[in-house]
């Protein structure tokens, strides 16, 4: 693996370890590469923002870790050791316990994480029972204490509240009550705020910096959403295209980008205190068609540095800073010039 920033955030061996993970989609015209070759660690109460387009492979990185992938795919390369056991040779057994108390997972749609036909309480209780041995009081007790802890009002009564009876931003907090009830090490919180109003998503956020500080969890936190990833991130690993093109401190990645797309994702954010812009700032062309793995740089194509040098093979990611890792030759070769 190459050199990362990890290594600077703390001592001692990773909560989570990614090596090498590349991820499949079975398709009638034959396999489809949606990740290829990611590579990164994770330490305790660190929080990693997984950033990039719709459709870059971040939610399929996500569910790899926890094996929740669709029928149709599959990890066809890499390992996921999480406290240093392999995710991918778990048997069904030892799967379940990981993804109770090891690792809590929040899904994009709360509405669709809940089973419709039962209250939420009950489903929150569910869970613990199956990780712990408590009685349905125990379990109802502290399903309640869960909902006021994720500053649910009214939490007794909204134990019995079907999904449905409860607002988008209810609903996403419960989802969080349950992600968080075995006290996970790790939490993936995958778009958490998707189809919430400004000021729930900031309620959203707090909590989770709260739920961090006081449980000492990591959050992986997936989005394309760079504002709420700079206000809870200590990390960011930008991808592109199933792979990372970027990776390193968010408040240096954020505030100066190596790679040519995070510099055009972070210049297509608008900003309320901006100019005022007669059309909206955009990354000209789309993204590559995902199928076979590529040998030529596939940011090429969208690139203002783009030269002859980027259709020769598809750059690896390489360190050129303490703790600030690029997959980009143009980048590489104009900082080794300006270092002699």
């Amino acid at each position: 693996m190459p050199e990362t920033a990890e290594s600077a955030v703390a001592d001692g061996p990773p909560l989570l370890r990614v090596d090498h993970l590349s991820v499949e989609f079975a398709t009638a015209r034959g396999p489809v590469s949606a990740v290829r070759d990611v590579n990164f660690e994770m330490r305790r109460a660190e929080v990693l923002g997984l950033v990039g387009e719709s459709g870059c492979g971040k939610s399929t990185v996500a569910r790899s870790l926890v094996r929740v992938l669709p029928p149709t795919a599959s990890v066809t390369a890499g390992k996921i050791l999480f406290e240093g056991s392999d995710v991918q040779t778990l048997t069904p057994r030892a799967l379940r316990r990981i993804r109770g108390s090891g690792i809590g997972i929040i899904f994009q749609d709360p509405l669709t994480g809940f089973d419709p036909l039962l209250t939420v309480g009950a489903q929150i209780s569910e869970t613990l029972r199956a990780h712990e041995s408590l009685s349905r009081a125990a379990a109802r007790k502290q399903t309640i204490e869960l909902l006021r802890r994720v500053e649910i009002p009214a939490a007794e009564s909204r134990y019995s509240a079907y999904p449905h009876e409860l607002s988008g931003g209810m609903r996403q907090r419960a989802m969080i009550a349950m992600a968080i009830s075995c006290r996970p090490r790790l939490l993936i919180a995958d778009e958490p705020t998707t189809a919430l109003d400004v000021t729930i998503q900031a309620q959203i956020v707090e909590l989770l910096k709260k739920l961090r500080d006081e449980l000492g969890m990591a959050i992986l936190l997936v989005s394309h959403d760079l504002g709420l990833i700079a206000s809870i991130a200590d990390r960011v690993l930008v991808m592109y295209a199933g792979q990372t093109v970027e990776q390193g401190p968010a408040g240096a990645v954020l505030a100066s980008p190596l790679h040519p797309y995070t510099d055009s994702l972070i210049r297509s954010v608008v900003r309320i205190d901006g100019a005022r812009v007669s059309r909206l700032p955009s990354i000209p062309g789309a993204p590559p068609r995902l199928g076979r793995v590529v040998n030529v740089c596939p940011y090429g194509p969208r690139c203002k540095l783009h030269e002859p040098k980027c259709d020769a093979r598809n750059p690896p990611l390489i360190a050129l800073r303490p703790g600030r890792l690029v997959a980009c030759d143009v980048v590489a070769d104009r900082r080794r010039e300006r270092n002699g």
